[in-house]
């Protein structure tokens, strides 16, 4: 977990262009719920956030917890891939027991009316079960559903080919039902550019949460600010390069997805560091989620679409 100190140099450095959005990961952030209050609080009292939200798999959840969100407006950002079998393949260590507190903790934020919303990761291995397990979870009552292909995991054609034509299926199903919104596009969503800073808990900087995925030696190279001594943001060598790249890349697509910046990090990750030898995976992953993009802008723009009134978060 975060220090309070390090946090405090964070919220020193954001304050000035607040508010801004907030997302608590892990790890698991309800494994110290008393922490993460603690910087909830900051950021409410301050009026710091436009937007709060904390990913966890929902196994301590309690009602005196989801209640503290509730008064705060926090977002709750539930991982779940489908059934049990698929969930368990996915996220080693969830077994039987945590799988049914996983759906525990899922009811009682459905039952509280709180702010929710769900991540269905999608590996090479299972996704030909991607529509399937959609509907499984749409049948559980969920609403908001981000179904994401797993990133470093080996897309291939085939695969890839796969996992396009389920999407297409979800998104006509989707339309045909009514159910307007259940696919969370605010990754494809066209928005003006803007930078993305994701700290670990000794205070050094990421520039995006892809990176978490590259092994620890490889990170070691990919960090770009730091703040566990002070507020300033101190650039290491490598953060100059990468803020200069961004500014290019920013000036030249304005309005890009938040889906392109992401996926831009990710290249500028294996072209600058020790992590090429990761290169073609990320290229093969971001030319699969540039063909979900392209799906996703031709549904938000349908005339059905947009008489929904369907807000894209």
């Amino acid at each position: 977990m975060i220090s309070l100190k390090t946090f405090g140099h964070i919220v020193d450095f954001i304050r000035p262009v607040a508010p801004a959005e907030f997302v608590f990961s892990g790890g698991e952030p309800l494994m110290d719920a008393d922490r993460l209050k603690e910087m909830i609080q900051v950021i409410d009292q301050e009026n710091l956030a436009r937007y709060i939200s904390v990913q966890t798999n929902a196994t301590l959840l309690d009602a005196a917890l989801m209640q503290f969100f509730l008064e705060r407006g926090v977002n709750l950002e539930v991982g779940i891939d489908g059934d049990e079998p698929t969930t368990q393949r996915n996220r080693p260590g969830i077994g039987p027991y945590f799988y049914k507190d996983i759906v525990r903790g899922v009811e009682l934020v459905l039952g509280s009316k709180g702010f929710f919303t769900t991540t269905m990761v999608v590996h090479p291995t299972g996704v030909s079960k991607m529509f399937e397990n959609l509907k499984y979870l749409a049948a559980m009552g969920l609403t908001s559903i981000e179904a994401h292909p797993a990133f470093l995991e080996v897309w291939n054609k085939e695969s890839s080919d796969i996992f396009v034509d389920q999407y297409r299926q979800i998104c006509a199903w989707e339309l045909k039902e009514g159910k307007h919104g259940l696919i969370g596009r605010g990754y494809s969503k066209s928005s003006p550019g803007s930078w993305d800073l994701l700290s670990v808990p000794s205070g050094k900087i990421l520039t995006n949460w892809l990176l978490l995925s590259f092994p620890e030696e490889v990170r070691e190279e990919l960090y770009v600010m730091d703040f566990s001594q002070n507020a300033s943001g101190d650039l290491l060598p490598q953060g100059e390069r990468y803020f200069k790249a961004l500014d290019s890349f920013l000036s030249e697509h304005p309005r890009c997805s938040y889906r392109s910046i992401s996926n831009f990090n990710a290249m500028q990750a294996v072209k600058t560091s020790a992590g090429a030898r990761f290169e073609e995976r990320v290229r093969n992953y971001i030319d699969l989620c540039e063909r979900i993009e392209t799906i996703d802008q031709k549904i938000m723009g349908t005339n059905l679409w947009r008489a929904s009134g369907t807000k894209v978060y």
